[in-house]
């Protein structure tokens, strides 16, 4: 009996024990289920890495244009996208070179149907007049005189600039002299017109190319 007593206590705790580490367990598993859902990050890939990050936008620089034919050799600043538009005004020279052939080509003309091969100076002015104006106000569409390209055939480039104003400007110069006359210029005018204007604003241009190019490499 006393044996039996003193075992009793004995499974007492023993029972305790069990239920406490029951209860216990489930908190334990709990919390080792928390400690296993860690969220790792993977190391980057190689082609994560090998890809370049998105640059940032950069904004266009300005552009700048030298004008050759300028004394100063001032730098014109555009930005960039902009049109640049050239007037007479930018080469005054060259404009008087051009405006010098247009009158001659209505010198030639006048004196050819004149009986005395005379000219009337006036008369002149008066055929050369609507072509100076078509010539001139058109010339900051067609670029006439914009900065010459030296890099390439000085020729070529001469007569591919005088082309681009001569297909606009002396069909208005022409339409301009009918709406002055009254009457539409007769087919041969225009025609003639067409032709002489063309070689002569060429030729003057090539000419005033080749004597600028002397004489900056003669002051140079």
């Amino acid at each position: 009996m006393a044996r039996s007593g003193a075992l009793l206590p004995s499974l007492l705790s023993l029972l305790l024990v069990a239920l406490a580490s029951s209860f216990a367990a489930p908190k334990n598993t709990l919390a080792a289920t928390h400690r296993s859902r860690i969220i790792t990050i993977p190391p980057p890939s190689v082609v994560d890495v090998a890809r370049p990050s998105p640059s940032p936008r950069r904004h266009a620089s300005p552009r700048v244009y030298l004008n050759p034919n300028d004394d100063e050799r001032d730098l014109e600043i555009s930005s960039a996208g902009d049109v640049k538009f050239c007037t007479p005004l930018d080469r005054p020279l060259l404009a008087m070179v051009d405006s010098i052939g247009l009158v001659g080509f209505a010198a030639i003309g006048k004196s050819s149907h004149s009986d005395d091969g005379s000219v009337d100076l006036i008369a002149v002015l008066v055929t050369a007049l609507p072509f100076l104006t078509a010539w001139l106000a058109t010339s900051p569409l067609t670029g006439v005189y914009s900065p010459d390209d030296r890099e390439n055939n000085v020729l070529l480039s001469t007569a591919i600039k005088v082309g681009k104003g001569w297909i606009l400007a002396i069909p208005l110069g022409i339409a301009l002299r009918g709406v002055i006359k009254g009457y539409v210029p007769p087919v041969p005018f225009i025609i003639v017109t067409l032709i002489s204007t063309l070689v002569i604003l060429a030729g003057a241009r090539i000419l005033f190319s080749v004597a600028e190019d002397f004489f900056v490499e003669l002051v140079n």
